[in-house]
């Protein structure tokens, strides 16, 4: 299943520099779906010098041309939604449907920041010199290292990537072990849409090593991470040492909060309906804490009589 993809490194995909792979597994026969290529140091080197090397051609890259790639990559999402979402269900075990939900929830983020790629303005500040005006010009950052998580491998990755590409930065996506071809599938659906070579690149194996060579290159301005608090933490504590800019989406509580006067039945519907995930071999509550504030001795208790009535 991966032999068309590898490592998407100056517009192209290849095998690893020492044609290492690693196995894949279908979490709900496991079976092995498939090896996938997995990334050297010397894989890394050639993917921040392509990135550094495509961001001087995308950054020159006008707003609005940039805004009709973002714009063709949304429809072809669409257009590939089933192909999409197996690839989803084959890696983590995700639901066909929620599969093609989430790949339309990732076309509808390109389109998104196809449109924000148009109304990157500037800013004219009066001064305090009579014969002086201040004038702010937003330039892209640079390089941007991004790593997605397995569990929305596609709708995560796709924020990301169409994040950077609209601000003009070019980018290096490092997918989940897990989840690897559908982001593969993203990476090259991006290559068919006419984003430039480098612009975009993609690095296939173990993440902490990976993740460390990209943060401790000076190429790389900015990292964008969706994983553990326990990652971020060392991520963060990495980037430090360059007083790098990071943007972290990290685990934690998220409360759900019910006070006297809500409808309580409704609202616990909405609370399962809205964050319970349920897949193959994972079960996640997102919502982790629900947090009642009205005067009841047993909470369970009276959660499961509203939920029966």
């Amino acid at each position: 299943m991966y032999e068309k993809f590898g490592q998407f490194i100056d517009g192209n995909w290849s095998p690893s520099s020492n044609k290492e792979t690693y196995e894949v597994i279908n979490p709900a026969t496991e079976e092995i779906l498939g090896h996938a290529s997995k990334a050297t140091s010397v894989d890394v080197d050639k993917a921040l010098k392509s990135a550094e090397k495509g961001l001087k051609v995308w950054k020159k890259t006008t707003p609005w041309d940039r805004s009709y790639i973002l714009r063709r990559i949304a429809d072809k999402l669409r257009e590939k939604k089933d192909v999409l979402a197996k690839w989803m269900t084959l890696e983590n075990g995700k639901p066909l449907a929620e599969g093609v939900g989430e790949t339309n929830g990732a076309a509808d983020i390109f389109e998104w920041n196809a449109e924000e790629t148009k109304r990157i303005f500037g800013q004219t500040i009066e001064s305090r010199f009579e014969d002086t005006r201040v004038h702010v010009y937003y330039q892209p950052v640079g390089v941007v290292a991004a790593l997605s998580p397995w569990n929305f491998p596609l709708i995560l990755a796709a924020r990301k990537i169409s994040t950077a590409l609209a601000a003009g930065c070019s980018v290096i996506i490092k997918p989940d072990t897990i989840t690897p071809g559908v982001v593969m599938e993203l990476v090259d659906i991006c290559r068919e849409c006419g984003v430039p070579p480098g612009a975009v690149n993609l690095l296939s194996g173990d993440p902490p090593s990976i993740a460390s060579q990209l943060i401790q290159s000076d190429i790389v301005k900015k990292i964008s991470i969706t994983g553990s608090l326990r990652v971020g933490k060392l991520i963060l504590k990495q980037a430090a040492d360059k007083v790098q800019r990071v943007t972290m989406e990290l685990s934690g509580h998220s409360p759900f909060i019910v006070f006297d006067d809500a409808d309580v039945k409704k609202q616990l519907i909405w609370l399962l309906l809205q964050n319970l995930e349920i897949m193959d071999k994972f079960v996640f509550l997102l919502i982790d804490f629900i947090f009642m504030k009205i005067k009841k001795k047993n909470l369970l208790i009276y959660l499961l009589r509203e939920l029966k009535s």
